[in-house]
């Protein structure tokens, strides 16, 4: 069974059936996809990483888009061009990393 909670035009997340200890996770804002490259989510620690998320983004600590002019969709697709490849250079993965606001995938513990 799936379950939507808000507006995806304005703020929503779409919480989808389990796959073993993971569940299927889409949140939109102002009708874009957010979870476009990782939808499956440990459902306790992801609210938590968008709880904190949201509260840092009201705090007005975020940067302004690295790129003026493109809209959110492009700058995304831009900072993800070369993500991971063997091309990508260190100024990209830097500016990339730098921008990585929706990191919400679980981290290792040290």
């Amino acid at each position: 069974m799936t379950v939507l909670l808000g507006d995806k035009d304005r703020f929503a997340a779409e919480v989808g059936e389990w796959d073993h200890a993971l569940r299927r996770v889409d949140l939109w804002a102002a009708g874009q996809w957010l979870t476009c490259d990782d939808n499956m989510a440990f459902v306790k620690q992801f609210r938590l990483a968008v709880r904190n998320t949201a509260a840092w983004l009201r705090s007005g600590q975020g940067s302004p888009p690295p790129f003026t002019g493109l809209s959110p969709t492009a700058t995304h697709k831009r900072l993800m061009l070369r993500a991971g490849d063997d091309g990508e250079t260190e100024a990209e993965y830097e500016l990339r990393s730098r921008f990585q606001t929706l990191s919400w995938a679980p981290r290792p513990t040290t």
